[in-house]
């Protein structure tokens, strides 16, 4: 509970009048549970710690590329020996070294060195290089940022419509016990049987059984929008009534649809930049037809003898070792078919990535238009299921009236009950698809619809 506080400080706080505490139950908002998704979530927390590797990853990649490379020895030292069992004679044959025995050296030495080379691009290129995957990554953290909102949402409104429908089958618990109360009363008064009795008995089980059911659906729920929320320590809570997001498709145009999926989906965005890496490998496969220009300075001091009188000899006595070289080389015509071949071959890499840049623009209008269609049906669906349920509502209020009156049996009421509970459910459940495909909808175009 004490992480939980320092937690809800800073995610809860702002909603702190509202979030009245039952016990060790809180109230739950869905900007709650998004903002603390957002500080919770797993696999959104390690898109953005990727993120985060971009400055150092940019400075890096600059100053490798323009300023030399620097090797630097502090201090280094060695003490090594060897016997030489064999020597040569003036003519060169090998024979018996007269004066065989160990001969040992030390020395110590500190140095500095620079090293910078060039060759065509490949400076330009590794920055591009650099600079495209900065751009996954900060690709890949939008694209999770939408799929967790998206889905939080859905679980925050797949728990409210377990709610919904627990509260729909309380409701029809009770209708039956009162259905129930009617018919003994009619038995009691000689126009019912025993029969009838009986089935409003066992309707009334099957609408606890029901309840029971749908009291289990309501902690799945939970349990699914905790898992979500990734926060290992939230207490008990209950989620508060949130307007389910409504928007009707004739306000929309699916040509204007798609083109704001091609400017904003996070997936033909990476399509894109696949393709422009692509453009960089092709082009740095170019470059090695260009010279090579390689520049290089090394200072040091060594100080070297027989025996061990180097070693750890820090002593300046000796002369500075200085070295300064400029050089340039042609490798155009080493490896020369080798070389054709990575060129073709990364000819043809950037042709795929840009039929895949093609294709993923495909795949992506046809998901927005699909999505758009299924956002009609539903949206239709639910004004078709708002009205059986009226019919149903309506056709129930007179069957409970025939049957108070005598003129029906139970088991008409019965079949009336049944054709309105499953009304009711059926306004519930479009209701919450509508919104599930408004979310669909927003999740292949990559951003928000709703104002």
């Amino acid at each position: 509970m004490i992480r939980w506080a320092l937690v809800a400080a800073a995610t809860l706080a702002a909603a702190v009048p509202a979030h009245a505490q039952t016990g060790d139950t809180i109230q739950l908002f869905l900007e709650d549970a998004l903002t603390i998704a957002r500080g919770r979530s797993p696999a959104y927390r390690q898109a953005v710690n990727n993120s985060g590797l971009n400055q150092s990853a940019w400075r890096t990649a600059l100053l490798t590329n323009l300023v030399p490379s620097v090797s630097l020895t502090l201090f280094s030292t060695d003490y090594y020996g060897n016997i030489q069992r064999l020597s040569t004679d003036f003519f060169g044959n090998p024979i018996a070294n007269p004066s065989a025995e160990w001969v040992t050296y030390s020395n110590t030495n500190q140095s500095l060195s620079f090293n910078w080379s060039i060759q065509g691009s490949d400076i330009f290129n590794a920055l591009d290089r650099q600079q495209l995957q900065n751009r996954r990554r900060l690709i890949t953290e939008a694209r999770s940022l939408i799929d967790l909102e998206v889905s939080v949402e859905r679980e925050f409104w797949s728990l409210q419509e377990q709610d919904e429908l627990l509260q729909a089958e309380q409701e029809l618990l009770a209708a039956a016990e009162l259905d129930h109360d009617v018919t003994d009363r009619l038995f009691r008064l000689g126009s019912r049987n025993r029969v009838d009795v009986l089935t409003a008995e066992l309707t009334i089980e099957q609408r606890r059984l029901a309840l029971r059911q749908q009291e289990a659906e309501v902690e799945r729920a939970k349990l699914a929008l905790r898992t979500r929320l990734g926060e290992d320590e939230l207490p008990p809570f209950e989620t508060v009534e949130a307007p389910l997001p409504s928007l009707d498709p004739s306000e929309l145009d699916a040509d204007e649809l798609v083109r704001m999926a091609m400017a904003v989906n996070p997936t033909v965005e990476g399509a894109r930049v696949d393709a422009e890496a692509a453009k960089v490998e092709a082009r740095d496969a170019g470059r090695l037809w260009w010279p090579q220009l390689t520049v290089g300075y090394f200072i040091g001091r060594r100080a070297q003898t027989r025996q061990s009188d180097a070693l750890f000899d820090l002593s300046w006595n000796e002369d500075l070792d200085q070295r300064f070289s400029v050089g340039i080389s042609i490798p155009m015509f080493n490896s020369y078919f080798q070389n054709r071949q990575q060129q073709r071959q990364r000819a043809v890499d950037l042709e795929n990535q840009t039929e895949a840049e093609r294709g993923a623009r495909l795949e992506l209008e046809q998901q927005v238009r699909g999505a758009y269609l299924a956002l009609e049906y539903q949206w239709d669906n639910l004004r078709i299921s708002e009205r059986a349920a009226d019919i149903a509502a309506e056709a129930l209020d007179l069957a409970r009236e025939e049957y108070r009156l005598g003129s029906s049996t139970f088991q008409d009421l019965r079949q009336s009950i049944d054709s309105e509970a499953d009304a009711r459910r059926q306004v519930i459940q479009a209701r919450h698809a509508a919104a599930d495909a408004l979310l669909d909808l927003e999740s292949a175009v990559g951003t928000r619809l709703r104002n």
